[in-house]
């Protein structure tokens, strides 16, 4: 028995097609319920993760040869945008549990999840190391900024914490699998923007 499906059934978990439905459904769940500061902060902290890896995969693909780390030329997407919506989902369930207990386990298992989904990138063989590392290094900055926002949630908080968990479980089942293909298209934009700049040859 192979532990290959395993593999990438949990690798899944961190692709566009599941991370991106989550970042609008917990967006939308906190406007609904009034809570327009930790909607806004955490819209902000996973696009700038997203943006940050996007713009680091268009800087290192064509220059990788020049790059010193060895085995470094595209930072893991999956490892970065898990890291970001899985470690932020973290911080915004562990605001709103009433025990200090229960708030270090919603953390832990945010981050955990985030780990073992960069954990496959390398035993699937879609990334080095570095590469894994890099992008988990890029997405910790969304968590980072959630938990140093000091007053996250706002007055009287409607929201349960269950539906933010409850909510992106759905969808991980539901859409786990998927692949938009934005690697390739990544690659593509890359390659012929280091062709118009003539950065790296």
């Amino acid at each position: 028995m192979t532990l290959r499906p395993l593999t990438l059934l949990v690798t899944s978990f961190g692709g566009q097609a599941v991370i991106l439905p989550i970042l609008v459904f917990v967006t939308l769940g906190l406007l609904v319920s009034g809570q327009r500061r930790a909607a806004f902060w955490w819209a902000f902290s996973v696009v700038l993760v997203l943006g940050m890896v996007l713009a680091t995969k268009i800087a290192f693909i064509p220059c990788a040869t020049y790059l010193p780390v060895s085995g470094l030329r595209s930072p893991s997407g999956h490892a970065g945008a898990s890291m970001a919506v899985y470690g932020g989902l973290g911080v915004l369930v562990a605001r709103l549990l009433p025990k200090l207990s229960w708030r270090v386990l919603a953390l832990s298992a945010g981050f955990l999840l985030a780990i073992a989904i960069a954990v496959t990138r390398v035993v699937i063989g879609a990334h080095t190391v570095p590469e894994t590392i890099l992008g988990s290094l890029i997405g910790v900055l969304a968590p980072a900024i959630l938990i140093t926002r000091p007053n996250l949630f706002v007055g009287t908080v409607r929201l349960r914490w269950i539906w933010l968990l409850l909510g992106p479980l759905v969808l991980v089942v539901l859409l786990h699998g998927f692949e938009l293909g934005a690697e390739t298209v990544i690659e593509s934009v890359a390659q012929q923007l280091n062709l118009l700049l003539g950065v790296c040859r």
